[in-house]
């Protein structure tokens, strides 16, 4: 949902699919799989598409959670650390767009910690606040009698990024902050240009004596204080066109992913430019007796869920499709395969799931030979979804030669 609810979520889509799909798909008629492992590729007719590919591949790294911080932390005696310092840098950056280098500059959250030893500081992150969100609103839910989770599960969580939040609201003297209050900024720092920069912003005005205020309207408060116009159009755009393209070169089966996403995407910002807070405008009811406040709860997030039901659930590491008269969760478990081959090519010539993935959960159609090379079947693909994003990604028929040479060669 915060890909859906959230401008950074939105933005990390386009980068994760369109950006790379986009590099890859040219990469592949450039040199054919002698274009991967993408890391690499120094050939010089692919120079200008590597560096594009490493730029997506850089702002998302930037927006992704610094997990050297998970792992040392857990490795702590203390198993946490504490806040030193905050501080707002500026970072150069060039990006190549359309041939043509760009040069500016991103603004990045430093939080300088003690408790680690070998981690001085870190970037305070979206992929951080995102967790941020998801633990408040199990925190909330939780206090209000309306989740089965174990209590000791969300005690037992890793201080980072699970628990961080509370750190940075004490740190600037605001605590304890309720559940209702982190996910108000969280969500409305998720929404803006630069989430860690607007969190941080937010914080340090509500230090200055202007808690009550914000606890009086939080709404009123946030939109007049720190509201900034997000390009959505420009990302929405950039997605929608990216589909076109694929629809005309007959990439039909990753266009209806895109399509269908875009959908949701527009939906999403056009209810978000009518009511800011939309997606979590449940967490805004009141009522005085329990049972009461749990019914408009649940009536108003099923309006939600009503809107932007989810075509795909996980399960025990296991996908499933939730509405199978439509072609909605396929569309999603081709994204998912299309994500596991971008990840694979980047060290790898032929695509296999990283490591990382294949534990986290099984492929999509639950195949465990769909990224096998020496299984792969002559088209017409009436498969598996990996091989199916493969076709789409201009690689199966690559690989079906690479496996009839092979043969060719063994004979």
């Amino acid at each position: 949902m915060t890909n859906i609810a959230t401008f950074a979520g939105i933005r990390q889509f386009a980068l994760n699919f369109c950006d790379r799909f986009k590099a890859t798909t040219i990469l592949a008629v450039a040199k054919g799989l002698d274009a991967f492992p993408i890391n690499t590729n120094n050939h010089q007719n692919c120079a200008e598409m590597v560096e594009y590919w490493a730029d997506a591949l850089e702002l998302l790294n930037d927006d992704d959670i610094d997990y050297n911080v998970v792992q040392e932390t857990a490795r702590s005696p203390n198993k946490k650390f504490s806040i030193s310092s905050i501080e707002i840098i500026e970072k150069p950056m060039d990006v190549l767009v359309d041939g043509n280098v760009i040069n500016g500059g991103r603004k990045f959250v430093i939080i300088s910690i003690c408790g680690l030893s070998s981690i001085k500081s870190f970037n305070l992150t979206f992929g951080a606040i995102d967790e941020f969100l998801s633990s408040a609103i199990d925190e909330y839910l939780f206090e209000n009698d309306m989740s089965d989770v174990n209590p000791s599960i969300l005690s037992n969580r890793p201080f980072y990024p699970y628990c961080f939040f509370d750190e940075l609201f004490k740190f600037y003297g605001i605590y304890p902050a309720s559940a209702f209050e982190k996910i108000i900024i969280a969500y409305f720092s998720l929404n803006s240009p630069n989430p860690p920069i607007t969190l941080i912003n937010i914080l340090e005005k509500l230090q200055n004596a202007a808690y009550n205020d914000f606890k009086e309207n939080p709404e009123d408060f946030l939109m007049a204080n720190f509201f900034e116009n997000s390009k959505y159009d420009n990302v929405l755009n950039d997605i929608k066109s990216f589909a076109d393209q694929c629809f005309e070169q007959g990439r039909i089966h990753i266009a209806q992913a895109l399509y269908y996403f875009y959908d949701k995407f527009y939906m999403a910002q056009k209810l978000k430019e009518n009511d800011f807070f939309f997606f979590v405008r449940p967490f805004f009811v009141k009522a005085e007796e329990p049972l009461r406040m749990k019914q408009k709860f649940l009536l108003s997030l099923s309006r939600i869920i009503n809107l932007f039901s989810p075509p795909v659930i996980l399960k025990d590491k296991q996908f499933f499709y939730v509405d199978k008269l439509t072609s909605f969760g396929e569309s999603t478990v081709l994204i998912l395969a299309t994500y596991e081959i971008l990840e694979s090519i980047k060290t790898n010539k032929i695509a296999k799931r990283p490591p990382n993935l294949k534990t986290k959960y099984n492929i999509p159609d639950g195949d465990p030979d769909c990224d096998t090379f020496e299984l792969f079947t002559p088209p017409p693909i009436y498969g598996t979804a990996f091989r199916l994003a493969l076709n789409e990604i201009g690689l199966y028929r690559l690989y079906l030669k690479e496996l009839e040479a092979k043969k060719n060669k063994d004979n």
